[in-house]
């Protein structure tokens, strides 16, 4: 059985997606069991929050952590309000998840990066990939100085070498799966064109190259009725998870990467 010694793996399961994805078939991983909790899908309320800060105590934001679908992904905000040391949010990702709060104080799928920047006194910039640029709009204004958009063009320019990120101080990366083509991944929400190679390319470069306080993925797909449909995107899932997983163990176990 795989074990990566100094980065836990953590699989966050809320919808019962990872018992169908074989890669989270592992003892040495770290599992917890988020079905019970209710008030958490796409809108995090107050008693969820509560009970899901109880269950991630233990650890902290080192590590890689698998989250579920992007209906989850406000779980970035609570795993970075771990992090007590200057740090960049490079988040990667089909949507910028900066939508206009309709309810102040409510953290939701769709708006959590502005609750990190609110909230998380170590946190410096947020650079954003992934998402087309019109999606830049809806970003409201007074955030838009601690944001820093990666046009495609310039994602190309990385992963060829032609320029190196602008980071302060650590960071911790997000991944939304989304952010792939469908011929690699399938999820519950419009997706993009970069390729499962690219993205890869990009987190070894990432990993040669910067202080990585910690990785988040989500993008499952959804628990369906067609069987047809489940069967072959949770193994679409299993299999970019694994090589995800794959490429940060070859790093940390080669490299001696601190993550």
């Amino acid at each position: 059985m795989r074990k990566i010694q100094q980065a836990p793996v953590v699989v966050m399961d809320f919808s019962r997606v990872y018992e169908l994805e074989k890669f989270a078939d592992n003892p040495d991983f770290i599992h917890l069991d988020c079905t019970d909790v209710h008030g958490s899908e796409c809108i995090l309320s107050q008693d969820a929050e509560q009970e899901i800060r109880r269950r991630i105590s233990p650890y902290d934001a080192r590590g890689i952590h698998f989250i579920d679908s992007g209906d989850y992904h406000y779980m970035t905000r609570l795993w970075t309000d771990k992090i007590q040391t200057p740090f960049t949010l490079l988040l990667v990702d089909h949507h910028t998840d900066m939508q206009p709060s309709q309810v102040p104080g409510i953290v939701t799928c769709g708006n959590w990066v502005n609750s990190v920047i609110d909230h998380n006194p170590y946190l410096r910039k947020v650079i954003l990939l992934g998402m087309p640029e019109d999606a830049l709009a809806q970003i409201p204004p007074s955030y838009r100085n601690r944001v820093e958009y990666i046009s495609k063009q310039q994602f190309s320019d990385i992963l060829r070498g032609k320029l190196r990120l602008q980071t302060t101080g650590a960071i911790y990366l997000s991944i939304d799966k989304d952010v792939l083509s469908r011929q690699y991944v399938i999820t519950n929400w419009d997706q993009g064109d970069i390729t499962l190679e690219e993205s890869l390319q990009f987190v070894s470069l990432l990993l040669d190259n910067e202080h990585l306080l910690g990785i988040d993925v989500c993008g499952e797909f959804p628990i369906m009725k067609s069987l047809f449909d489940e069967k072959r995107a949770t193994d679409m899932d299993s299999l970019a998870n694994e090589v995800i997983l794959d490429t940060v163990e070859e790093h940390v176990q080669t490299q001696q990467v601190p993550l």
